[in-house]
């Protein structure tokens, strides 16, 4: 399988979330073709700011994926996907908007045809994985966190404010699941940063919820949840549940070593947990 892949700009940077869905990737014989060039979405906020800038920032991805051969593109973002769907809907449906972005766009000689689908990278990763039979992690408690813009406003992947898709794929790859009532909760996203006081509360409701109902980990599908929630842990006297990524627990499970999937970059470590030693 080969992909469109928009990393986005907190992919690299990520604690292992690079390393991990690349060596999971290879493992499924997924090739992830990188846009060229690509550049910022502008996140949610830029819609607030300039509504026609925001459509070009995502649009000039829909003609480089196009220009590449792909009619899909696939991120591993929320904050991304929650945008680029955004725009792929509004240039959609709105005629008027499709014209001005296509001619903003024609500026720096791109031409804007068609709109792609916006998949994220759990999508992708769900289907291509086995079931895992190892009992080696059964024990594992883990509970799932969507964040707040996966499943809402688009509730097509799953139910919006009570999702089960991660919950099912961590039961799949071999770990027991928690259940708890925090899945979609606001972590507070880039707000946690300049807003660091008002947000603590938002994460330390989100991590204690999960630890008392059981989880001895949690794992997520978004770098900017996955920071919140493994930073103010870290500043905070715990409780220390290390925050994974889908994609590390998608690689243990494939027998692939926690360095490989860059898990040595989560400041509340796994050691003791994940690699059950």
């Amino acid at each position: 399988m080969k992909i469109c892949f928009y990393p986005g700009c907190s992919f690299a940077s990520s604690a292992g979330y690079k390393e991990s869905t690349e060596a999971v990737c290879r493992k499924l014989d997924i090739e992830l073709a990188e846009i060229p060039d690509w550049n910022c979405c502008g996140a949610t906020v830029l819609f607030g700011e300039n509504k026609l800038r925001a459509l070009a920032l995502s649009a000039r991805h829909f003609v480089l994926a196009a220009a590449m051969g792909f009619d899909e593109i696939v991120t591993g973002c929320n904050a991304c996907y929650a945008t680029l769907r955004k725009s792929a809907d509004i240039l959609s449906e709105d005629a008027d908007l499709f014209q001005q972005t296509k001619d903003l766009l024609k500026i720096f000689d791109l031409e804007l045809v068609a709109i792609p689908r916006i998949r994220h990278l759990f999508e992708i990763i769900d289907q291509a994985m086995p079931e895992i039979t190892t009992d080696k992690y059964k024990d594992l408690p883990v509970a799932a966190y969507y964040g707040c813009q996966l499943t809402r406003p688009h509730q097509d992947l799953d139910n919006g404010d009570h999702p089960s898709m991660v919950e099912k794929f961590i039961e799949k790859i071999g770990f027991a699941v928690t259940e708890h009532s925090a899945q979609t909760a606001c972590c507070g996203a880039s707000h946690a940063v300049i807003h660091k006081d008002e947000c603590l509360p938002l994460v330390q409701r989100i991590v204690r919820e999960m630890e008392g109902k059981g989880a001895k980990a949690i794992t997520t599908v978004c770098p900017l949840c996955q920071f919140n929630l493994d930073q103010n842990q870290s500043k905070d006297a715990g409780p220390y549940l290390p925050v994974t990524y889908f994609t590390q627990l998608a690689g243990l499970a494939l027998g692939l070593s926690p360095k490989e999937l860059g898990m040595n970059k989560l400041l509340v470590t796994a050691a003791k947990v994940l690699t059950r030693s």
